[in-house]
């Protein structure tokens, strides 16, 4: 799916690729979640960094992309990074180096002390954006200063967005997604997150909670006009009505009280 005049989805993956520049964009890998998580008490059995990978591998055979842009959160820990995020970030960078494809992190609010190991591994790293052409990539943590020109489109992670749709029982399920609206004179793409654990943002929730979103620049923004595209491996991606609409249909009553249930991705 064209998701800007530059961009393009990846099947139902959380990436986006430029075809002009041959890049594959990222965000919020939060590698090492697991070992913060250990530290507040919540066990997880194994490391879901493989997982992580597997995903990206599969974005990079589809795209044959010759460059990686991580829009920030790379590693998880806001301090000095935890033995496994050492382990886990190096071998990442290393099997990228081995897959021969160069790789960039803009600096998100999570990747203190990481600067040396990138040099180590020869890595380029960015704040606080980095441009493609006429694309931008920030992490979304703070205010843009300012929008260089020739730059359509900004790219950001941060607020991993989350669409929660309702099923015709009324249960509830969430996807991850993409967003995509304006701010200011260029258009604006928020990428899902890469990392399975990180709960991130339901969208269409909090529309008119702007204190429960996370990015200044979404805060800014005109978010109940932003449109979200779910992300989903089995049915690839699905792009849905504005969130103002989105966010008005759930507040409404059920199905059979004349009110409009949401079918998830597949149902048709």
């Amino acid at each position: 799916m064209r998701l800007t005049g530059e961009l393009e989805t990846v099947g139902g993956y959380p990436g986006l690729f430029y075809p002009e520049q041959g890049v594959l964009l990222l965000a919020d890998l939060h590698i090492g979640y697991e070992a913060a998580l250990e530290k507040e008490g919540i066990h997880i059995p194994a490391s879901t960094y493989p997982e992580s990978r597997m995903l990206i591998e599969e974005m990079l055979d589809r795209t044959g992309a010759q460059s990686l842009v991580v829009a920030g959160d790379l590693k998880h820990e806001f301090g000095i990074p935890s033995e496994q995020e050492w382990v886990e970030v190096r071998r990442f960078l290393a099997w990228l180096r081995e897959r021969r494809v160069e790789a960039h992190v803009v600096r998100g609010n999570h990747d203190n002390y990481v600067i040396s190991i990138l040099k180590r591994e020869g890595v380029g790293f960015h704040e606080p954006l980095v441009r493609l052409g006429s694309v931008a990539v920030v992490h979304g943590h703070q205010p843009i200063a300012g929008i260089p020109l020739g730059v359509e489109t900004v790219v950001m992670g941060h607020e991993h967005p989350a669409l929660v749709l309702r099923g015709s029982v009324g249960s509830k399920r969430r996807y991850k997604c993409f967003l995509r609206g304006k701010t200011g004179r260029v258009s604006l793409v928020v990428l899902p997150a890469v990392t399975p654990l990180a709960s991130g943002t339901d969208v269409n929730l909090v529309v008119s909670l702007r204190s429960q979103i996370l990015s200044p620049i979404l805060r800014e923004a005109e978010i109940e006009r932003f449109t979200p595209i779910v992300v989903d491996p089995e049915a690839g991606c699905l792009e849905f009505p504005p969130l103002g609409v989105l966010q008005r249909a759930m507040a409404g009553p059920r199905r059979g009280d004349g009110g409009l249930s949401l079918p998830h991705p597949g149902q048709g």
